[in-house]
């Protein structure tokens, strides 16, 4: 682990991806001018700066371009590559819900269930405020949510917020899950092997870019396959100690704060 901020001499960054919240902007918080303009400055001497989100397409392309990005945004945690211009879906990754479903609901049979489809609306068995995660959401039956393959899905539990989805998920064998506890036990579930860093490696191979000449900053669990795939992986000083040890280096806490701080030590030395 090296310094807080800390470049390497000479490295020459070709893309940068930024998650969004606590990360680019504070949870439900607003962008700062500074790393708006730090954006601007590495943009200008022709670097892609990619948001990579769970968000979905409707929350996170108005940040994008609040914050000067106007190419491409990956959301879903890597099941979406978007464009920012034509708010189009340019690469889905989905898969069939069924046999997922059908297996958490005997495990779950009172938990909230959801599904994301490609547009990057909810279908769910129960409405939840999505908030950040996305601004549609539609109540359906349960069968409703086998029909089509998904992007994402969601489960939801007000009685697992003591125990959590930990040993449910390391019993059936989930890959793709990421899960916590809030005022609700959550867990996200994709497709096999899906994550932000496969669609980030994706967009380096339509663009051309050597995957050794990005940068990927983060602060959550959801980040740490992204910092791992990057040239150099910064995590947020707020970061939990196993999402700074998949970084190669820290920044600032303060969300805004900690992008710019990386962002000028590439442009202002």
């Amino acid at each position: 682990m090296t310094h807080m901020a800390d470049i390497p001499a000479g490295f020459r960054a070709e893309l940068i991806a930024l998650d969004v919240d606590d990360t680019l902007i504070p949870w439900n918080g607003s962008i700062g001018e500074r790393v708006v303009d730090a954006i601007e400055r590495v943009q200008d001497a022709g670097v892609l700066v990619v948001l990579a989100t769970g968000r979905t397409p409707s929350t996170t392309i108005p940040i994008a371009r609040a914050a000067g990005i106007n190419d491409l945004v990956v959301c879903s945690n890597g099941a979406l590559l978007v464009s920012v211009e034509t708010e189009k879906t340019i690469e889905s990754v989905t898969f069939d819900p069924r046999p997922v479903l059908e297996e958490l609901v005997e495990h779950l049979p009172d938990a909230v269930f959801a599904v994301e489809d490609t547009n990057g609306i909810f279908h769910t068995t129960r409405m939840f405020p999505a908030g950040a995660l996305g601004l549609s959401i539609r109540e359906v039956p349960f069968e409703h949510l086998l029909r089509e393959p998904v992007i994402r899905l969601v489960v939801r539990s007000e009685q697992h917020i003591d125990t959590g989805f930990g040993p449910i998920v390391e019993k059936l064998g989930y890959e793709s899950a990421i899960f916590g506890v809030g005022d609700v036990a959550w867990m996200d579930v994709a497709a096999k092997g899906v994550n932000k860093a496969t669609m980030l490696q994706r967009v380096c191979e339509r663009r051309g870019i050597d995957p050794a000449n990005t940068i990927a900053i983060g602060d959550f669990w959801n980040d740490i396959e992204m910092l791992r795939w990057a040239g150099l992986g910064v995590a947020m000083g707020s970061a939990a100690d196993a999402v700074k040890a998949a970084a190669n280096t820290v920044t600032s806490g303060v969300p805004g704060d900690g992008v710019a701080d990386v962002l000028d030590a590439l442009t202002l030395t």
